[in-house]
């Protein structure tokens, strides 16, 4: 670990370092090299001094300048052919709310500096200036544990957890290349069609189908006497429906309980048409699965890519959805559960069963996830909700990947698995940003 200190008093073009530094680098007196930070790599004249620290670089202002290089924090260098890099320097591209970068959801990420190390920039898609390819964004600062303004260059890695659109995420892909993760969104009903294609995870997947007209409720519930309606574009359950048939009559189940009735599918479709504001719904058949005391259960795998590289299970969350709602969400008032206590005590599985029914959830999360891998998106942080019918069968309920939240295992009193969860995503980020670790994480690997 190295502190980098700027100097007026040097050469525009240097950096004064130990002369330790030259031998462990295999390095001599004034050789030219080329010094990067972030995507952003300039010339420079190495020399040395006995004066230096062995765990100091000493740099002119005009480099120091030219990198945006913070002037403080602590930094690995790695030598690549004639190229010195400092880093990692990692960036966390979320969206403003209110106008402002929500720092506050950003603590728990922070808090993980000391693995880290490096530089941390925080940013927002209208940050950005593609022209210049500059960032006027916040970097962290661990002296003062605080954020600073300023215009900086581009990282080397970015973790993305906001919904931004396609033609800059191009823009990130084309100039860092494969150190972006979590750069692609997938609606509901692409995500379906994807998973359709691969023959062992089709078994779990519920009778979904893309409406268009209202005859194709009529269509599906030839094969189930309950649906649900699902916004193609739809988070944190928001605008879900429950269709029930009963003799001629249609029930509508939305907004967690309440109910509207429908004597005819055009009544349904003009209904549907005023709720269908954003992005049109997916109908699906209805699985009867397991509840409690009339309230919804279901399980959310929080699957991650790790320091390493590889997929690392933190852990299984079960969800207790409020009485007679038609959804479980924590927002929408459900509690949150370890998963295998959900199993045990709720499902009254035994410990042998409810390891093996984690393990099966495990299983089919991998598998989409390898999936998605191949199928070109850089996939590294995601979350799968699971549920099981009335017969034990597993069914994939959404694959979460637009920055799934993992304060839901905070709601369930998991705070190990929050921090090893959030540990483990800024450890991939360095890793893309190269700079591996070594550091051994908790969980199934």
């Amino acid at each position: 670990m190295i502190k980098i200190r700027s100097r007026t008093s040097l050469p525009s073009d240097t950096v004064l370092v130990a002369p330790a530094f030259l031998k462990k680098w295999n390095l001599s007196r004034n050789q030219s090299l080329l010094l990067q930070f972030g995507i952003t790599t300039i010339p420079i004249k190495l020399t040395t001094s006995e004066k230096v620290a062995q765990g100091q670089l000493l740099v002119s202002d005009a480099c120091m300048n030219q990198l945006k290089i913070p002037a403080e924090g602590r930094f690995q260098v790695r030598k690549d052919g004639n190229t010195l890099i400092v880093g990692p320097y990692i960036g966390i591209l979320v969206d403003k709310i209110k106008g402002r970068l929500p720092f506050q959801n950003l603590i728990h990420y922070t808090k993980m500096y000391g693995h880290i190390n490096g530089a941390l920039l925080a940013f927002s898609p209208e940050d950005v200036n593609l022209r210049a390819k500059t960032i006027r964004g916040f970097m962290y600062s661990p002296a003062k544990k605080t954020w600073i303004s300023g215009q900086y260059r581009y990282p080397s890695s970015i973790f993305n957890k906001s919904l931004t659109s396609h033609p800059l995420m191009s823009h990130f892909q084309h100039n860092l290349g494969k150190t972006i993760f979590n750069d692609f969104r997938l609606d509901k009903w692409s995500m379906h069609k994807l998973l359709s294609r691969n023959v062992s995870v089709r078994t779990h997947l519920p009778r979904t189908i893309l409406y268009q007209r209202p005859q194709d409720i009529a269509r599906m519930f030839e094969h189930s006497e309950e649906l649900y309606m699902k916004p193609v574009q739809g988070s944190f359950g928001s605008h879900i429906l429950k269709l029930s048939k009963q003799n001629n009559r249609i029930t509508v189940t939305h907004k967690g309980s309440l109910k509207k009735h429908f004597h005819n599918l055009q009544e349904l479709g003009q209904f549907l048409q005023k709720q269908t504001h954003h992005s049109g719904y997916l109908i699906q058949e209805r699985i009867k699965l397991v509840s409690s005391k009339e309230r919804l259960i279901d399980f959310r795998l929080i699957l991650v890519k790790n320091g390493h590289g590889h997929w690392q299970r933190m852990g299984i969350i079960s969800r207790l959805g409020p009485r007679r709602s038609i959804v479980s969400n924590i927002s929408k008032g459900g509690t949150a559960i370890e998963g295998k206590r959900m199993l045990r005590r709720i499902l009254h599985r035994g410990e042998a069963e409810a390891r093996a029914t984690c393990r099966r959830m495990e299983k089919v999360a991998r598998n989409i996830a390898m999936q998605l891998v191949s199928s070109g998106y850089h996939a590294a942080n995601l979350g799968f909700d699971f549920a099981l019918d009335t017969q034990n069968k597993l069914w994939i309920i959404e694959v979460n990947h637009n920055d799934p939240n993992p304060t839901i295992a905070l709601d369930a009193g998991e705070k190990q698995m929050f921090h090893q969860t959030i540990k483990a995503n800024m450890l991939y980020a360095k890793k893309l940003a190269g700079f591996g670790t070594s550091h051994p994480l908790k969980g199934r690997q």
